[in-house]
């Protein structure tokens, strides 16, 4: 079982070493490590360099146009070439895995519950997990309702490949036919107080240039159709796998309000259309 790791890296200089330092004790040894950096504007990709020098399971990517953290997360998977079975383990640059036995720990789970990804559990320290980890009702996957109820798909996510490929990148983005749904799904409930706020929200400012990602919110946008698709082989992971470092980062929404720019792509992500429950990768 091989692990694909993959690091999404925008200005995280002064976190970095821990990530690279944490991922290098590994008790499992079988993985690679993909930092993909989205054009970082401090010394990022030097701290990066200067730490997995000498050590073959690690890379970087230096993207060369603006991808936001959905477009890094994508291209960097597809720059790692992983095979079907190989599982891809998310972990954002200035986040870091929990101990030295995370890897080992999933592939024993992976191995016991013959499950096709995982979610869950993180805390800013091994001993404090969040409030919002735990899993989905066994109806909510059975009926693939994960759009219906309140979201706990969290940190640690880790997929197959093969589950992953089955997305329509279609779906990684938001149409200009779905932002005008939003507006109109919200005025259709009585949601006026929000469509007033989201009304003033720019298309523009929330996909990359190109239209063909969202800018955030991103663990939403591809993990909800993995969590249809994979129904009762989605795996609640109860220990905690991943220490998150909250940061104040401003995110880039243009000319739009960031705190309501941010609800419009969680909103039109979970009016998108279910994913059907698959039987076989």
């Amino acid at each position: 079982m091989k692990f694909i790791i993959i690091s999404a890296v925008y200005n995280m200089s002064e976190q970095l070493k821990h990530n690279i330092d944490m991922l290098k004790k590994q008790t499992y040894s079988n993985f690679e490590v993909y930092f993909g950096d989205d054009m970082s504007t401090d010394n990022s990709c030097e701290v990066i360099t200067e730490n997995i020098q000498y050590d073959p399971r690690f890379h970087l990517i230096k993207h060369t146009e603006k991808l936001f953290s959905m477009g890094n997360i994508y291209t960097s998977i597809k720059y790692a070439a992983p095979d079907p079975e190989d599982i891809i383990v998310l972990v954002d640059g200035d986040d870091c895995l929990a101990d030295e036995n995370v890897l080992t720990y999933l592939a024993e789970t992976y191995r016991a519950n013959n499950c096709w990804m995982t979610y869950g559990s993180y805390g800013t320290d091994i001993s404090q997990k969040h409030q919002l980890c735990c899993a989905y009702h066994p109806l909510i996957a059975k009926f693939s309702l994960h759009r219906k109820v309140k979201w706990r798909a969290s940190h640690l996510k880790t997929f197959k490949h093969a589950l992953w490929t089955k997305i329509d990148i279609n779906d990684l983005t938001i149409t200009a036919s779905e932002f005008k749904s939003v507006l109109n799904n919200l005025l259709v409930r009585g949601k006026v107080f929000s469509w007033f706020n989201l009304k003033n929200i720019n298309h523009r400012d929330i996909v990359t240039s190109d239209q063909r990602f969202v800018r955030r919110c991103d663990d939403k946008t591809f993990t909800l159709p993995m969590l249809e698709m994979a129904g009762e082989r989605a795996y609640f992971t109860d220990k905690v796998l991943y220490i998150y470092q909250p940061q104040d980062n401003i995110l880039n929404f243009g000319s739009s309000d960031r705190k309501w720019a941010q609800r419009f792509i969680r909103t039109a992500v979970f009016l998108k259309k279910p994913y059907k429950k698959i039987k076989h990768l």
